[in-house]
Parts: C-alpha cells; sequence; structure tokens
C-alpha cells in the first residue's frame, strides 16, 4: 500500500491525538508513537518534540484524520486500535474518536455495534 506525505502525516496526528484522548501518556504510547513517526519517515527529534509536547500543544487539531482512501483510513483505525489495545482496552473517548475516524473518512462496514471490526 502506499501511502501519500499527507497520508503519513494524517497518520501521526492522528495517532497522537488519540493518544491524548484520555490527558494522559504512558510510556508505552510514547514509544508506540515513536515507532509510528520513525515507520512513516519523521525525524526522530520531530516524534520526540511532537510527544513531548502533546498535552500542552493546542495547535494540534483534534479533528479527525482523511486520509486520500478508505483503504488507508481502514488500516488507521485497524492498526491504532491494535496498537493501543495491547496495554490497556481503550477508554471510551477514544473508541469514540476512532468510530468518527471511520464515519468521517466513509469507512462504515467496519463498524459494528458502536465497537471496532477487527476481522
Amino acid at each position: 500500500m502506499e501511502l501519500t506525505y499527507k497520508d503519513r502525516s494524517e497518520f501521526l496526528r492522528g495517532f497522537l491525538v488519540l493518544v491524548k484522548k484520555d490527558n494522559k501518556v504512558c510510556e508505552f504510547e510514547k514509544n508506540m508513537a515513536m515507532v509510528v513517526g520513525k515507520y512513516f519517515g519523521f525525524a526522530k527529534e520531530f516524534c520526540e518534540e511532537s510527544i513531548n509536547a502533546l498535552l500542552e500543544n493546542n495547535f494540534i487539531s483534534e479533528k479527525p484524520p482523511i486520509f486520500s482512501n478508505k483503504i488507508v483510513a481502514e488500516f488507521f483505525v485497524k492498526e491504532s486500535y491494535k496498537i493501543l489495545n495491547q496495554i490497556h482496552p481503550l477508554t471510551h473517548n477514544k473508541e469514540q474518536w476512532l468510530l468518527k475516524t471511520a464515519e468521517a473518512n466513509q469507512v462504515k462496514h467496519i463498524i459494528l455495534k458502536q465497537n471496532i471490526n477487527l476481522n
């Protein structure tokens, strides 16, 4: 799957917004944000600065990311859910934001009874 620079940027921004939805950032979330940033080619310093300022930075848009196509959007929703669910169940705010992201990208077939369908 080829990702545009905008898609990679939206993925990282979306992941960071999702992480901060419960107003705290644990070490696992910080580490995974670094992995996501590195995977998409962002500089280590940029990722570290973004993560460290995450809770105080009011300039990061809270709007759901909009991706170039449904495949990328579905990938974001599923992978973000899987990554964060490894350490603890997602909070209600995080799940709702992921559902809004799916809806904003018209990826409704992955929504099942207000839970994320990982099949």
